[in-house]
């Protein structure tokens, strides 16, 4: 009977030193605009300065917070009549990419949708419309996008 209570003990202490080490949060992750403003302005005709120019090359944007994205075209695709997408490696955010789509309805409306964030990271931004031809990028936290995964 000891040892039945032994090995039953032995078995669910083991049990629950499993199931703790499961629960562990992964280490916590660097900010990588902590530095930045929570709202960064830009125009349309700012974000179309990316779709001008070809893949492998080089694209420098100044939005009128005096943030500067410069990097190179990872791609840019065309895809139908009405969408195109460009990505842009930026260097000076540890070569974190920027994707951006333009998205023109029937009538000639033009509307960007993109977001600038890496899961290495606990913040991004995302491209949101303030108007027809304005637009913010709007600081976002990570964790509270995307669940935490220990896999």
């Amino acid at each position: 009977m000891k040892t039945l209570t032994t090995i039953s003990l032995t078995g669910l202490f083991s049990l629950f030193f499993f199931l703790g080490i499961a629960q562990t949060t992964a280490k916590n992750k660097p900010s990588l605009f902590s530095n930045f403003p929570d709202e960064i302005n830009c125009t349309a005709a700012q974000l179309n300065g990316f779709f001008d120019v070809a893949q492998g090359q080089n694209v420098k944007v100044s939005f009128n917070n005096n943030i500067l994205l410069a990097g190179s075209i990872k791609s840019n695709i065309v895809k139908y009549s009405n969408l195109q997408t460009v990505i842009v490696k930026l260097p000076a955010f540890n070569n974190i990419l920027f994707t951006l789509s333009k998205r023109s309805d029937g009538h000639e409306n033009i509307t960007f949708v993109g977001h600038l964030f890496d899961n290495a990271f606990t913040d991004g931004y995302e491209l949101k419309q303030t108007d027809k031809l304005n637009y913010k990028l709007i600081k976002i936290s990570m964790e509270k996008i995307l669940p935490a995964c220990n896999q």
